[in-house]
């Protein structure tokens, strides 16, 4: 059995032998054995910077002190990035955590609006604590609906959610469409826009809505260093906001933070060769789903992003069974979309097994 390393993948990628060979990708496990395709989790398979990991890897010595210079590093560079303040950032653990918390303590009384196919973890946590979220209909086009986002508004909405490029569907949204939305809604509630993968695209300044914090807008960026910059094992995320509402954000959170996080980030952030390279070994795989898709006859959706929004059809129970006891998993957003499943981009063993296992799967 042929073994990889992520610092590998990128010339795996390009070798369409090497998706047709043996790899095996086992590192977790389903009720029917061995995943050898988790695709059902999205990873940056690029891995990370590899300048990132020998930062994190020389302060490790320095683990028995809290970090305090490591986050004001961090969080100036990632203002000075964006045109913007000290005061307008704040660091989190991912971006699940502050999107959690401040939807769960900022709509007690009320609800949070979000898009009916988003990403939404941080909107199931806060139904869990008894708070409801009020979703509004897609356009025909899988695209969010900010007429239909704005219907959904009134005096009992307390936050409003997107994600852009969004998850998992992949498609980004229309920025001037996105903006004035924003701007206008901003105008009653806090909005939140999930900005995880835009930094895999190759102008995400054209798509990030910072310049909307800069003009002073009640808009919440939320960023992650999970996702584009391949360092999910080490929790770390930001939010970019007006200053009076980066106070808030900080006043709900509980946890700190970890000095080899802080000082990889830093030295990740914005590493614009890095993304590149990144953005194409995402670009690689994408086109594997979606060509293995195209070959079983299943429609896709032309994402930008780290996954693929495909339609299984009728019989996608039976096929994400069957996926399932070959070790290849993908997931599923809710039951309103019951044919619909996300496929990630992953490492080229794991989109092996799709490759390979897909057509018996929607054969039956």
């Amino acid at each position: 059995m042929t073994t990889c390393s992520r610092r590998d993948l990128p010339g795996l990628f390009a070798a369409t032998g090497a998706l047709a060979g043996s790899l095996m990708f086992a590192e977790t496990a389903s009720a029917a054995g061995p995943v050898v395709g988790p695709l059902n989790i999205t990873e940056n398979p690029h891995g990370p910077p590899a300048r990132a990991v020998e930062a994190a890897r020389n302060v490790v010595h320095t683990v028995a002190n809290y970090p305090h210079a490591e986050e004001t590093r961090l969080i100036a560079k990632i203002a000075a990035e964006n045109g913007l303040k000290p005061e307008n950032v704040v660091i989190t653990t991912g971006s699940l955590e502050m999107l959690s918390l401040i939807t769960a303590f900022w709509t007690q009384g009320g609800v949070q609006l979000l898009p009916s196919l988003t990403y939404d973890t941080h909107a199931k946590y806060a139904a869990r604590q008894g708070l409801p979220n009020r979703r509004a209909p897609m356009a025909a086009d899988f695209q969010i609906d900010f007429a239909a986002m704005t219907a959904g508004l009134g005096p009992d909405v307390k936050l409003a959610y997107v994600c852009n490029p969004n998850n998992p569907t992949g498609l980004l949204a229309d920025p001037a469409a996105l903006r004035a939305w924003c701007r206008q809604t901003a105008k009653t509630v806090p909005v939140v826009v999930d900005e995880a993968f835009i930094d895999l695209l190759p102008d995400p300044e054209v798509h990030s809505v910072a310049d909307l914090v800069r003009e002073g807008h009640d808009v919440i960026v939320a960023g992650t260093f999970s996702k584009a910059y391949g360092l999910a094992g080490l929790r770390l995320g930001y939010a970019l906001a007006t200053p009076q509402r980066a106070m808030k954000i900080r006043s709900v959170l509980a946890t700190s933070h970890n000095t080899p996080a802080l000082v990889a980030a830093e030295v990740a952030y914005k590493d614009r060769p890095y993304l590149a390279a990144a953005a194409a070994t995402t670009a690689k795989g994408r086109a594997i789903i979606e060509g293995a898709c195209k070959a079983a006859g299943l429609r896709t959706l032309p994402s930008v992003a780290s996954y693929v929004w495909a339609d299984l059809g009728p019989d996608a129970a039976g096929i994400l069974k069957r996926l399932e006891t070959k070790g290849v998993l993908l997931r599923q957003f809710g039951d309103a979309y019951p044919q619909w499943a996300r496929i990630a981009v992953r490492e080229p063993e794991a989109l092996a097994a799709l490759v390979r296992e897909l057509p018996g799967a929607v054969g039956g």
